[in-house]
């Protein structure tokens, strides 16, 4: 197979569709990425990157510049409302850094490692025509493009998820996500992050180097849940009154216009993730609710494991196939996984929530230590 002669399209200018990009590009094919937005801006706060993250970053070449924008992720703190720690969760010796970033600067860093022109801001995709030897993409007010094969990175609501395998509606799992970005002067040790469990409610905390943290948390309310009037950081000042410093001073420190807010959503496996010339990846394939802090992990594994699978195969109808072959189990493992932490993470029954934390309180570290490293120590 000639990899010089090929032309992908990716939709969808996120994590996944643009670390796909770097990828296919260093394995010698030409990739262009189309993103909806008009311009690339903070978007998402802050995410983990695990050790099988920052393995796929050293391999596209761009670990060191995240590393020099990130902080570092030594012990993971299961902690109590009221400040107690339940669990320190060290995270070992692995051959890469276990990170925490902004996704801004991890996609910054990505981009910087693709030649100039090869992301194209302002396509909205609109559909797709498949042919015998290639497809043309339509996108809203712009000219239509025709690629070789057309990756699909544009999410949990994937239009191009919709168009080849029908629509599959996301599946909402009782609980609201808030997320937010804040500088604050020694909140908390450089290394030690944390999730802190109370009743129906979380709160993560993450340094992102230096004095800058993102954080995010999590309340059981109904899917259309809307905010007040005195809107989101009051609802939030307000649903975590109480909680150990720096909870709500981390709040506090954060503009309300940059507070997010999301559904918890995630989607049943799919039977397939593609058809024909065209392939899905990342939350588009396999949407898990962010309870592991692995969703973006997940889409930069399947990017390398993408490139990897067309540089292995006779043709490249054979490294799609393989691609989804190779990645199915383990994203459908993770996709579980994560859904079973997050239905207990929420648990509002004042007993139930109790006894959470006096099993978790009494439960060795090493036995989450043994689990985390299987997942962690996967190499794309």
């Amino acid at each position: 197979m000639n990899l010089q002669r090929l032309s992908i399209g990716i939709i969808g200018g996120g994590i996944g569709g643009v670390a796909a990009a770097v990828a296919l590009h260093r394995a010698g094919i030409r990739a262009t990425v189309y993103e909806r937005a008009s311009e690339l801006r903070e978007v998402g706060s802050g995410m983990m990157l695990w050790p099988n993250a920052t393995r796929v970053l050293k391999e596209l070449g761009v670990l060191e510049r995240v590393v020099a924008s990130s902080g570092p992720n030594q012990h993971f703190l299961v902690r109590s409302s009221t400040g107690s720690t339940l669990m320190d969760i060290g995270l070992g010796h692995f051959d890469v850094p276990a990170l925490c970033t902004r996704r801004s600067e991890l996609l910054e860093a990505l981009i910087s490692a693709l030649p100039a022109g090869r992301v194209c801001l302002g396509h909205a995709f609109e559909s797709l025509d498949r042919q015998k030897s290639s497809v043309a993409v339509h996108f809203a007010g712009q000219a239509s493009v025709e690629h070789d094969f057309v990756i699909g990175a544009d999410g949990i609501r994937s239009r191009v998820r919709s168009q080849i395998l029908g629509i599959h509606e996301p599946i909402y799992r009782g609980y609201t996500i808030w997320r937010g970005l804040a500088s604050l002067p020694g909140a908390v040790a450089s290394g030690s992050n944390s999730e802190t469990w109370g009743r129906g409610k979380r709160f993560g905390i993450l340094g992102t180097g230096g004095d800058r943290f993102t954080w995010y948390a999590t309340a059981n309310t109904d899917c259309d849940h809307a905010d007040s009037s005195e809107g989101r950081r009051h609802d939030l000042l307000r649903m975590f009154a109480g909680w150990h410093k720096p909870v709500e001073s981390l709040i506090a420190a954060t503009e309300e216009s940059s507070i997010l807010k999301h559904g918890a959503y995630d989607l049943a496996p799919l039977k397939r993730w593609g058809e024909g010339r065209v392939m899905l990846l990342g939350d588009a394939a396999h949407p898990c609710t962010p309870n592991l802090g692995l969703g973006g992990c997940m889409a930069l594994e399947d990017a390398l494991v993408l490139a990897k699978s067309f540089c292995r195969e006779t043709t490249p109808e054979l490294a799609l196939r393989r691609y989804e072959s190779l990645r199915r189990k383990r994203t459908r493992h993770v996709q579980q996984r994560s859904l079973l932490m997050g239905r207990i993470g929420q648990w509002e029954n004042g007993l139930i929530a109790a006894g959470r934390e006096a099993v978790t309180g009494m439960l060795p570290a090493s036995f989450f230590e043994r689990n985390l490293r299987r997942v962690y120590s996967y190499a794309a």
